[in-house]
């Protein structure tokens, strides 16, 4: 490569890692309000979780559809990954986690958040029967109604006995897990409050209100495992942006020490052929 053609090439990768920084930066920032809206939900969701152990303990509720266990059915996935790449392997964990749980427990429908679920189950030649976009870097409440509303109508259909959100929990930003969370029927969670401690916080005991309780929870599981999953997301762009600008960085000063040399050389056997045209003439 001519010095010219390094000169290019170092311009070139200096516009790459303007590029890579601002993506870095960017994520950054949108990390710390991911984190917000994590711990914002994971606190409403505890509240929810508490009050649903109060449940346990009146069994005229558990008859409820939402919460009865059925036999036969079919079984709907819900998978979380991310509308775009340059997130490291984010989406690849996650697939590998789905496709994973299909083969372990199987699956009759398949449905997706973000752009890159949609394209992978494509290439795959798997049907999916709802995507979901723009929801995968910054879920909002909105969002989280809408796919609950979906579900609901879903599975009170009858059609369904179980379904799953697969999204990537994120205890912190640095430890994430590809995991599978059973949306319904609606089970106690392993760590919901003592229902003793619970008692009387459900009022009042009707069907109706049961019902619209249980939306609100499903609501806010969904959120929670969006909201986590989002946070995941934007820790491996960060990484992976600063891995890239790094990377960057060091091909530039390869670059340039290769260019520097290949100019010195040049100066240095200019300098030599006048020096001998001098002392021929």
């Amino acid at each position: 490569m001519n010095p010219h053609e390094l000169k290019s090439h170092i311009e070139s990768v200096k516009d790459t890692v303007k590029i890579t920084r601002a993506m870095q930066m960017i994520a950054t920032s949108k990390l710390y309000r991911a984190r917000e809206k994590c711990e914002n939900s994971y606190r409403y969701l505890k509240e929810l979780r508490n009050i649903l152990a109060a449940l346990w303990r009146r069994e005229e509720l558990l008859s409820h559809p939402l919460l009865r266990p059925r036999e036969t059915g079919k079984t709907a996935l819900f998978i979380a990954g991310a509308d775009k790449g340059l997130c490291g392997d984010f989406n690849h964990r996650i697939f590998d986690f789905a496709d994973d749980f299909i083969l372990k427990h199987g699956a009759d429908k398949i449905f997706a958040f973000g752009q890159t679920t949609r394209e992978y189950y494509s290439k795959k030649g798997i049907p999916l029967s709802n995507y979901y976009i723009h929801m995968a870097q910054e879920p909002h409440a909105f969002d989280a109604i809408s796919v609950a509303n979906d579900i609901l109508e879903m599975f009170s259909s009858g059609e369904y006995k179980e379904v799953y959100i697969l999204y990537t929990r994120t205890p912190t930003p640095y430890t994430q897990e590809p995991t599978a969370k059973k949306l319904l029927p609606v089970s106690l969670p392993e760590n919901a409050g003592s229902p003793a401690d619970s008692e009387g916080l459900f009022e009042p005991a009707t069907v109706a209100s049961l019902t619209n309780f249980l939306s609100q929870y499903i609501m806010a599981e969904i959120y929670s495992a969006l909201a986590d999953s989002a946070m995941a997301l934007l820790y491996k762009r960060m990484t992976s942006m600063r891995q890239s600008t790094e990377n960057g960085e060091a091909l530039i000063a390869e670059l340039t020490a290769r260019y520097n040399h290949q100019r010195q050389e040049s100066i240095t056997g200019e300098l030599i052929n006048a020096g001998a045209a001098a002392f021929r003439e």
